[in-house]
């Protein structure tokens, strides 16, 4: 499951999502959303155009059987 830390650098809030492989989520952009960074859909609410980022990590590498 995504997890996120939020950290002040010089003034300037810094949030960083861990993602697992494979894992899909979608981020805020309204910055509306009460599960920031993570979208919760408010946007859809207001007078704007602007809709998450969806971010798709990469499946886990698999090992390459052939080549021992």
């Amino acid at each position: 499951m995504a997890e996120h830390t939020t950290e002040n650098r010089a003034g300037h809030l810094r949030t960083t999502v861990h993602l697992e492989y494979g894992e899909v989520v979608a981020l805020c952009r309204c910055f509306k959303s009460k599960q920031f960074p993570f979208c919760d859909g408010t946007h859809k609410t207001l007078d704007s155009e602007v809709g998450p980022v969806v971010v798709h990590a990469p499946k886990e590498p698999q090992a390459d059987e052939g080549n021992n």
